[in-house]
């Protein structure tokens, strides 16, 4: 398959901040979109430098809905990653990843703020950010670090920060559990403990491609 010309313009930082203040996104949610949009860029440029992804680009896949765990409705790609391979590294688009993760929860204090954040980018005209934004909390993504997506880079940005600084995924997954349990969801324990460990998968393929741990390429990050 070749590799598809990106069609999109994706907004700068600065366009993607006008949005935000436009769209009348609090601060402290503001501060945890900076900190996903630059965990998730760190991770795709320390990648790019270790040659890239064999995943196409967003704009060349699908999502298909099913329901999983607890009846809740989550998202994957509709086709096996190596039926879609574009056979050949390509590198992440860091314009688009930055984007997505900084309106991914621009919308956070609405109901199904996913799907509020995924119309405004639609009516803007940022398709492949909305199709980012519209499965962020519920994607299934994979554990494979060599066929990862923009959408799981930003997915995973969101799962390593807490609030609005990184915390790695023990600190982020704790404070999950704790929350559902407050709200009387004891079954959700074993579902997040689950998912931390595939998670801890694909983190240890991501640390092993890029030669340090995630700690150590997101230790200078500062919350500007």
């Amino acid at each position: 398959m070749k590799n598809m010309t990106m069609t999109c313009n994706h907004p700068d930082k600065e366009r993607c901040f006008q949005y935000l203040k436009e769209y009348g996104t609090p601060e402290h949610v503001i501060g945890h979109c900076r900190a996903v949009a630059e965990t998730a860029c760190r991770i795709g440029s320390a990648l790019n430098a270790a040659g890239g992804t064999f995943a196409p680009a967003v704009a060349q896949v699908e999502f298909c809905s099913y329901e999983g765990d607890n009846g809740h409705i989550r998202h994957r790609i509709d086709k096996s990653r190596t039926e879609i391979d574009t056979g050949s590294l390509r590198p992440f688009d860091i314009e688009l990843t930055r984007a997505a993760g900084l309106l991914h929860d621009m919308a956070r204090v609405e109901e199904e703020h996913w799907e509020a954040a995924a119309r405004f980018c639609m009516q803007e005209g940022l398709t492949e950010e909305a199709k980012i934004i519209r499965i962020h909390m519920q994607y299934e993504f994979t554990t494979d670090a060599w066929h990862l997506t923009e959408a799981d880079l930003v997915c995973l940005g969101d799962r390593l920060v807490l609030e609005d600084h990184y915390s790695g995924i023990d600190e982020r997954m704790d404070y999950i559990i704790a929350k559902a349990e407050r709200q009387g969801n004891m079954q959700a324990r074993a579902v997040i403990l689950r998912k931390k460990e595939e998670t801890k998968v694909l983190l240890r393929q991501i640390e092993e491609r890029i030669g340090m741990s995630l700690d150590e390429l997101m230790s200078d990050m500062e919350n500007d």
